[in-house]
């Protein structure tokens, strides 16, 4: 019944701060005549490039595979300084504190105890874990606080249940299945070359497929429960209201009870990723070209040459596009398929460092008041208002999520003092607008609207030819083009290729469905073991060729 959960989710974010990376070591493969090495470039270093080299190297790493004709070497390009990509924390300075340095999470704050891939991860690397302190939270129209809980405990459940009776309760049991679905996912062995077949097999397509508004309806979800709390994590989360985003989104945004966090940083799961994946590692690298290279001799595989923004070049046997597609700018010249284009929300993060003023939500003193403070789709000025550290000095340091840049005067108004403020604005998450079932792109259930998506509200395809996505073609001629109005459009034009052709892959084609730190290292995962199947000689190519022609 507690709600305390909604304070503990952020948003997954870029830092500006970084601690410094602890040495990645790095692997020289000397390939010879009668033992080619197969090689894999990974473009990206997140959460999903780094658990793509983690479980490839597992993978392949088998004493059935030790023979020399199954080596492989990984090289992981990155064009930041850093490890983790959007999952990252700074440090703040706590003078007589008990450590020297407190860190703050930037943004992939927390994940949970069912998150076996982070959870695994964390214990082989030696990672120390803490649960989030249970502080109290409130939710704020802009006006007055609506909810508030209280030191009592079962006080706030009295107050939950008499605000919202027994709602709690039935977005549990929505929310008991679908995570159940999900979790179905670590039991298999099966790799996906699609998404929308990945969200098939685990019963993801429908709760995916219609707006968290008409969902929650659909299910006797009261609407005042809705706004005032599922509303408000999904505002935290993914910076968007419920008629902005599908169910399967506010459903995993909910899913935050036995929140964990790695102490000093989250974005430590992902550094250990890379360090025990064996690969080369090139920070700092921005990759400016890849390019297709014809295959030496009929019936051998196609190779791929990479060029960095220096100049240099190296060819390698797969591709793992580990990054949005549309932030790289980078040349593809591969005659790949258009793929569907996942719109990215801006967030801007404000942090302060000083003392938060309680007159602001008309509070007499600071005693007993709310560590996190999340608003409603109202007047709120801001998104959610959360203390992260308390110094020993009697400071706090807040972290302020916004849609838009926070003022001077709003900060005036806030903090009755502040010794310093930092701020950021990035592309944080994606924007999880509804995707279509396959009866919907083939027209059927025309009682769910025009294209087959039920929403109280609006229609995610709207203002597009032909119900058309809008879609990113990486290398555009007369055998590479998006499909034109009025074409039968196939799921994956809607849903995203995973391996768009044979060798290369594209594991952000995940974020379409969902978005969080856990959820990459399955996508990771996936196409590690594509990558795998590929390497092994298992790879279907007559599929990948029929979906391309399609």
């Amino acid at each position: 019944m507690r709600i305390n959960y909604l304070s503990k989710v952020g948003a997954a974010v870029t830092a500006f701060f970084t601690p410094p990376p602890f040495h990645l070591p790095g692997r020289e493969h000397t390939p010879t005549e009668l033992a080619p090495v197969k090689s894999v470039a990974i473009i990206g270093a997140g959460a999903a490039g780094s658990s793509t080299a983690y479980y490839l190297n597992k993978l392949l790493d088998q004493p059935q595979f030790s023979r020399k004709h199954l080596e492989h070497s990984i090289t992981i390009f990155e064009q930041s300084e850093k490890i983790g990509g959007r999952c990252s924390a700074f440090r703040v300075h706590n003078h007589g504190g008990d450590k020297d340095f407190e860190y703050i999470e930037v943004g992939a704050s927390i994940f949970v105890k069912v998150n076996y891939n982070l959870v695994d991860a964390a214990k082989e690397f030696g990672l120390k874990t803490k649960p989030l302190d249970d502080e109290l939270l409130a939710i704020w129209d802009g006006n007055e606080f609506i909810f508030e809980e209280s030191q009592w405990k079962f006080w706030s459940i009295l107050k939950g249940l008499w605000r919202w009776g027994l709602a709690p309760l039935k977005l549990r049991s929505l929310l008991k299945q679908t995570i159940g679905d999900l979790l179905e996912s670590y039991k298999s062995p099966e790799a996906f070359y699609s998404v929308f077949g990945f969200a098939q097999k685990f019963k993801l397509a429908k709760v995916a497929a219609q707006f968290s508004d008409a969902y929650l309806q659909d299910n006797s979800i009261g609407l005042q429960y809705s706004q005032e709390v599922v509303e408000v994590a999904t505002r935290v989360n993914y910076g968007s209201n419920l008629d902005e985003i599908h169910a399967l989104g506010a459903l995993v945004t909910m899913a935050a009870d036995d929140a964990l966090q790695i102490v000093d940083g989250n974005f430590q799961i992902f550094e250990g990723m890379v360090a025990h994946s064996k690969a080369q590692v090139k920070l700092g690298t921005k990759i400016a070209r890849v390019r297709r290279l014809e295959p030496e001799y009929d019936g051998a595989e196609a190779r791929f040459e990479v060029t960095t923004a220096a100049g240099d070049k190296e060819i390698f046997d797969s591709i793992v596009i580990a990054a949005p597609i549309e932030s790289t700018n980078i040349d593809f010249d591969i005659k790949l398929p258009p793929q569907p284009k996942v719109n990215y929300r801006t967030v801007y993060a404000t942090f302060v460092r000083g003392h938060v003023n309680p007159g602001y939500f008309h509070a007499t003193s600071a005693e007993n008041f709310p560590a996190h403070i999340l608003t409603t789709k109202s007047d709120a000025e801001f998104t959610s208002l959360s203390i992260q550290i308390k110094l020993k000095n009697g400071e706090t340091v807040t972290k302020i999520f916004s849609p838009e840049p926070v003022s001077e005067d709003l900060l005036d108004r806030l903090y009755m003092n502040r010794t310093w403020v930092k701020s950021k604005a990035w592309k944080a998450y994606p924007k999880l607008q509804p995707l279509p079932e396959y009866d919907q792109l083939t027209g059927k259930n025309k009682d769910k609207g025009s294209n087959g998506i039920k929403s109280s509200k609006k229609d995610p395809f709207s203002g597009v030819v032909g119900g058309q996505q809008e879609q990113i073609v990486l290398k555009q001629d007369k055998e590479t083009t998006a499909p034109t109005a009025g074409t039968q459009l196939g799921e994956d034009d809607f849903w995203g290729r995973i391996e768009v052709v044979p060798g290369v892959f594209y594991v952000n084609a995940f974020e379409a469905l969902i978005s969080t730190m856990e959820t990459e290292t399955l996508a990771g995962k996936n196409v590690a073991r594509l990558v795998r199947d590929r390497i092994l000689g298992y790879c279907p190519i007559e599929k990948i060729e029929k979906n391309i022609k399609r």
